[in-house]
């Protein structure tokens, strides 16, 4: 288990050194799952497209503003309206038991971990 926590934090600290993100995430490591806690705000659940595969967890938000304004009127324009994703690469994940819940602008993605490890009993 140890040899899994160790590569997950490389990963993990590779991917957010290397990049630029949009949107801001925590990721947690428990004895029994993953956690990954995104903040949102303003988005719905149909504007979040959550995927699994291969390992990696997409997130990707898109945004469905139906404000239209010409771009010279800005003085300031902070807030991102562009599409944003993020991915993560996880080991082990129970791919049938991956659960997600948005309250109040923060996405919580719970991975379940698969542990390999069989008890063998003796005869």
């Amino acid at each position: 288990m140890m040899q899994n926590t160790q590569n997950l934090s490389t990963d993990i600290l590779e991917n957010l050194l290397t990049e630029h993100h949009d949107f801001k995430v925590d990721v947690y490591e428990s004895s029994d799952a993953y956690q990954v806690i995104a903040e949102l705000p303003g988005y719905s659940k149909d504007d979040i497209d959550i995927q699994f595969d291969e390992k990696t967890l997409t997130i990707s938000v898109k945004n469905t503003s139906t404000i239209t304004q010409n771009q010279d009127n800005y003085l300031i324009k902070e807030r991102n309206s562009n599409n944003q994703n993020r991915q993560f690469i996880f080991k082990n994940v129970d791919e049938s038991n991956i659960k997600a819940t948005l309250n109040h602008g923060i996405l919580n993605v719970t991975l379940p971990i698969h542990h390999t490890k069989k008890q063998i009993n003796i005869d």
